[in-house]
């Protein structure tokens, strides 16, 4: 649907004086009506498609339609937006009109108004005497209908998918946590500060309104750094039972607030009962899959610092955000990872194989190949995913993959994470501090071990 009431308004900050609106009008063989106006009214004699003024509060369809209706007797037409006309008035006004354009069949009658003497259905090459503009948009529409499949953007906009849009801020505190917000209406549901763009209005104006209202802060007042509109990602998600329309949402960076500016918050208790700051490994115990799901997209997002194009639901080979990866050898020993002991990660003070969160918009082996790079301090190839499911094994959202190294073990460096690397005989594992998923994967690991090498050259 068009949106005339915010176009007038566009129209009006333009300096624009007055609003019109005109009917190009076309029978089955391709010829314009052009109407002529009588002697006792403005500019007698001149040729001119339907049209005139609107009326004190009249919507700008309606207006076209009584328009027609008055001037030519045609009624209960489907008329569609074409694109909009600005000229100067005999009065010296700056006008817009909004043209429309319609179909009837050849040999339709037409009855006058009194202002009108005289109509012919015209080729659009032969038009009689009419204004510049007038001819300017007629021969515009013509030649844009000559082209195969061109529709009038009204009639187009109501072929394709017009999603609804929404503005929200990722805000943290100081140690990084993200700021969530139980829902009033479904309490399993917790959101960031955000909401639906409104008629007129951007994805960063409507985040910037819903902040104020849903947390009593103004986020720009509290966070200049907020009115740069650092955009951390888009994500189109399609439409579903649930609601039935596609939907673009836009997260900004909402930085960070202080102890003191937590302090502050005032929820909306229609819209909110309580807010809290989480780590993205305890916002999984809180959140629905698929909120998790978006949670960790987002911050992927802001981790790399440019924003991110998202769907949900992920294309086909998209959808993980982390990745596990067993590196074996031919001794049948298995890289271990010994994870610092401290609240809000995963698994703290367990021995796990070598994993992480994917960046930006890496391939699962080329997260892999980094994670182990970097917490290892060496080089694999040759990965392959683990084929048996896993989603029930607390590894959510992961990719499994696998590859058997040749090296020596005196090539590991531990990097910036963790607390110690070693290669762990298979019969040796489960004796440490292990996740129950070591269970199901460590007979998978045994029976590939004669796999090809894959030491990087």
């Amino acid at each position: 649907m068009i949106d005339f009431d915010m176009l007038t308004g566009l129209a009006f900050r333009e300096g624009v004086e007055r609003i019109g609106v005109g009917v190009v009008v076309r029978d089955t063989c391709g010829r314009i009506l052009m109407i002529r106006r009588a002697a006792h009214d403005a500019l007698p004699g001149l040729w001119e498609y339907p049209g005139g003024s609107l009326e004190a509060g009249e919507p700008v369809a309606a207006g076209a339609a009584r328009e027609l209706a008055e001037q030519t007797g045609l009624t209960g037409l489907a008329l569609e937006y074409v694109r909009h006309l600005d000229f100067t008035d005999q009065r010296s006004l700056r006008v817009r009109q909004f043209v429309f354009v319609t179909v009837v069949p050849e040999g339709t009658p037409v009855v006058l108004s009194d202002d009108r003497d005289c109509h012919q259905w015209a080729p659009a090459d032969r038009l009689p005497t009419t204004s510049h503009g007038q001819r300017a948009m007629i021969e515009w529409l013509t030649g844009r209908l000559a082209i195969p499949g061109w529709r009038p953007v009204g009639a187009y906009l109501t072929a394709i998918a017009r999603p609804s849009a929404y503005g929200s801020f990722l805000v943290t505190d100081p140690a990084g946590r993200v700021l969530g917000m139980r829902s009033t209406i479904d309490p399993d549901v917790w959101n960031m500060p955000g909401g639906n763009v409104e008629h007129g209005k951007s994805p960063f104006d409507a985040a910037l309104r819903e902040a104020r209202e849903e947390l009593g802060l103004d986020l720009a007042a509290e966070n200049p750094q907020v009115l740069r509109r650092r955009l951390v990602a888009v994500i189109h998600t399609q439409a579903d039972a649930d609601y039935p329309v596609p939907v673009a949402g836009y997260v900004f960076d909402g930085g960070t607030l202080t102890t003191e500016q937590q302090a502050r918050i005032r929820l909306d208790p229609a819209e909110h009962t309580e807010f809290r700051f989480e780590t993205a490994h305890d916002w999984r115990s809180r959140m629905t899959p698929a909120h998790y799901q978006r949670l960790r997209q987002v911050l992927r997002a802001h981790r790399c610092g440019v924003p991110l194009y998202l769907e949900r639901p992920a294309p086909d080979g998209d959808d993980f955000e982390g990745v596990l990866v067993f590196v074996t050898d031919r001794a049948g020993r298995l890289l271990m990872h010994l994870r610092e002991d401290r609240p809000g990660m995963a698994w703290p003070g367990y021995w796990t194989p070598i994993g992480g969160w994917r960046e930006a918009d890496e391939s699962a082996e080329e997260s892999a190949v980094r994670e182990v790079r970097e917490e290892a301090g060496i080089e694999i190839t040759g990965l392959r995913t683990l084929p048996d499911p896993h989603h029930d094994l607390g590894l959510p959202l992961t990719r499994v993959l696998h590859t058997v190294r040749d090296g020596h073990e005196n090539d590991l460096r531990l990097g910036d994470e963790g607390l110690a690397v070693r290669m762990v005989p298979f019969d040796e594992v489960l004796d440490l501090k292990v996740p129950p998923y070591l269970h199901h994967y460590l007979p998978l690991l045994a029976a590939a071990a004669d796999q090809p090498t894959g030491e990087a050259p």
